[in-house]
């Protein structure tokens, strides 16, 4: 990535949707330039345009993170399994106290105590977890403007 392609993400990372012809006007360049820098960022898996759904706006105010110690089966078994979940919003393997990290997002308590003892605790490997309850959130963010 040049500096260019670095100024465009960085206008992405703001609005998703801003035109290519206003960052053409606003990087001083042609929008074909836009069009294929993008093109490229995105076929070679540097960057992914989404839209991105808050979680309270659709009734899916219940979040948690859960610290997963495993034995027994290969991380890559249990994180296959917890990707299945739909209700599985991020997975990372870590070192340190736990060996994943997972964010879960559901509608209520009862659904988040439904998805643990039903769910996540019985797939093959899961030691014991631990859960803490995000009781509101104060920053998210998307930008990375360390690129």
């Amino acid at each position: 990535m040049d500096e260019l392609d670095r100024k465009i993400v960085a206008i992405l990372q703001e609005d998703g949707r801003t035109p290519y012809t206003t960052i053409a006007e606003s990087l001083g360049v042609a929008e074909g330039t836009i069009r294929k820098r993008v093109a490229r960022l995105i076929d070679e898996g540097i960057m992914r345009i989404v839209g991105i759904v808050d979680p309270k706006m659709v009734a899916q105010s219940t979040i948690a993170i859960v610290g997963i110690h495993t034995e027994g089966e290969p991380v890559n078994n249990i994180v296959a399994k917890l990707a299945e979940l739909e209700e599985v919003r991020y997975i990372g393997v870590c070192a340190g106290t736990y060996d994943l990290i997972v964010e879960i997002v559901v509608g209520s308590n009862e659904q988040l105590f439904d998805i643990l003892t039903h769910k996540v605790r019985l797939i093959p490997g899961i030691a014991n977890s631990d859960t803490s309850l995000v009781m509101k959130v104060y920053k998210e963010r998307y930008n990375w403007r360390g690129i």
